[in-house]
């Protein structure tokens, strides 16, 4: 082998060298830039599954609130439709409730009336009681003057 020869051998095998220690120090740092990419990955889909359950706990609530919201709604519908028919209910009461003050009213005078007729009733009783009893007293008066007279009557007649 000559000079050139061995020159160009050792060239080719330094080159082949060079290139061989470039391929492994690329696939060193492919492997260590991959190594942190998949780590990078790795905690990425570990948030990303946080994020998601995250998600589907949000969304659970979000669904459970609206089925709330909606509930309420209708109570609140249901309960103004009550309102409203209590509402009703209160206003005939009301008006029944005048009727009533104005029978009320109407039979309390009437009641004055009648104890005020009543007691002058008693009181025409009263007098006639005592009138009765007069005429009753001039009765018994008039008889024992006619029973008086009568007897003087007679006494005339007899002896006469």
């Amino acid at each position: 082998m000559s000079f050139l020869g061995k020159n160009i051998n050792l060239a080719l095998v330094a080159t082949i060298l060079i290139v061989v220690l470039l391929a492994v120090g690329s696939a060193v740092l492919y492997q260590q830039g991959l190594s942190k990419r998949t780590h990078d990955y790795e905690l990425a889909s570990g948030n990303l599954s946080q994020c998601l359950t995250s998600v589907d706990n949000y969304r659970s609530r979000l669904e459970k609130t609206q089925s709330d919201l909606n509930s309420t709604s209708a109570d609140i519908s249901k309960y103004d439709t009550l309102y409203e028919q209590k509402v009703a209910e209160l206003k005939s009461t009301q008006q029944d409730l005048s009727s009533t003050q104005g029978q009320l009213n109407a039979m309390t005078l009437q009641k004055e009336q009648f104890k005020n007729l009543y007691s002058q009733s008693l009181l025409n009783l009263s007098a006639q009681q005592n009138t009765i009893e007069d005429l009753n007293d001039q009765i018994k008066s008039l008889k024992s003057t006619l029973n008086a007279v009568q007897d003087e009557l007679d006494t005339c007649q007899s002896g006469g």
